[in-house]
């Protein structure tokens, strides 16, 4: 089979954000979904595989600030209508404390198949994300792009990282998120790809083997998606913070234009052992974030931290370009007061260790759009 990629006019961008539903009083989760969505515009509010979520998605953008009036406006109306039903909405990679087996998937056939198929893995994968789609001109321009942007997977792990607790524990990673999701089939990091004819083969193969079903049960952590014409990061989990989700939206953003500009090299020979470097970097950013020590390509290892900085002067004069400069303040305060997981564990450490209370925070730091802790 072939697999037709829709290229997108000019740099657009959009995004995806997996909202939690949780009850005003005990902030625990609560599978309002159904009731909320039929309350709801069809465009940009979608089912997700459990009711406790709503999946916002953004219109398809041409700026940052078109793209923030857009998500803000669908933010307001989600908590409006969630009020009405005594519930509230939460931001961030994982809820504090509550446990995977109390929720109700989604009774639509992809979610029933899903589970029917994966069993266990489907069933406790109660994470929630932030997905930012770039526009591609072309097919074999996204797989250059997938190619090119892998290396720094890691950085974005460590900037987004909010989901140290999961059913009540603190698990030690700075994003559990992303180790959950690995538990999927067809999950983590994607191969090395010479072009989008290698792609269609291997998806090919994928659906003959029965693997998956669509190209939707691909979820790496960076894909092409042919039918918006993008690449799709999925790696970042959803902050407790507007202004966190869009400084990372901003950062790929000008990441995929830079690489779009600079063409690197082929695929390297030794990719057996980029592979194994890439994977164990991705696992240091989820264990230790913005402590992470790096292997570098020469076998030593280098500060995620200054990592991030030279990443973000790399990309700087585009920031500027595209006037994203509160955005580059944001990530900067990201590496200087705290990532999300670093704000969590001081504030629960430091107020009794109540996991209801640490809902309320998050919930404060939404509503002021500031770090608090």
């Amino acid at each position: 089979m072939t697999i037709h990629f829709c290229p997108s006019s000019g740099q657009s961008i959009g995004l995806e954000l997996e909202v939690q539903l949780i009850d005003r009083k005990s902030k625990d989760l609560v599978s309002l979904a159904p009731q909320l969505l039929s309350q709801l515009p069809e465009e940009g509010f979608k089912w997700e595989l459990f009711q406790c979520t709503i999946e916002i998605n953004s219109r398809t953008c041409r700026s940052l600030p078109e793209l923030e009036g857009d998500v803000r406006q669908k933010l307001s109306l989600l908590a409006e209508v969630a009020r009405e039903q005594g519930a509230e909405i939460l931001l961030s990679g994982t809820h504090p404390f509550a446990h995977w087996h109390h929720q109700k998937i989604t009774e639509t056939l992809r979610y029933q198949k899903l589970l029917k198929r994966i069993r266990w893995p489907v069933r406790q994968f109660l994470i929630f994300g932030l997905h930012i789609h770039v526009g591609v001109s072309d097919a074999d321009k996204v797989i250059h792009l997938l190619n090119a942007s892998k290396r720094y997977i890691p950085h974005l792990i460590a900037l987004s990282a909010s989901s140290p607790f999961w059913i009540g524990f603190d698990t030690g990673l700075a994003s559990s998120r992303v180790k959950i999701f690995e538990a999927l089939p067809n999950a983590g990091l994607p191969p090395p790809l010479p072009n989008w004819k290698a792609f269609d083969h291997l998806l090919s193969l994928m659906l003959k083997t029965r693997s998956v079903e669509s190209i939707r049960d691909i979820w790496w952590d960076i894909r092409p998606h042919a039918r918006y014409g993008t690449i799709e990061t999925r790696i970042c989990d959803l902050m407790p913070t507007l202004k966190e989700n869009l400084a990372l939206a901003s950062l790929v953003f000008c990441l995929i234009e830079f690489l779009n500009e600079n063409p690197s090299p082929p695929l390297p020979k030794n990719t057996s052992q980029q592979h194994w470097i890439l994977s164990q970097n991705k696992w240091r950013a989820a264990r230790y974030g913005v402590d992470a020590q790096l292997i570098t390509p020469n076998n030593g290892e280098v500060s995620i931290r200054k990592e991030i900085e030279r990443m973000l002067n790399m990309l700087q004069p585009i920031a500027e370009k595209h006037g994203l400069n509160k955005h580059w303040q944001t990530l900067s305060n990201i590496l200087t007061k705290g990532a999300s997981y670093q704000r969590q564990r001081r504030w629960f450490y430091a107020n009794g260790k109540n996991p209801r209370a640490l809902v309320d925070f998050l919930q404060q730091e939404y509503a002021a759009d500031a770090f608090l802790a």
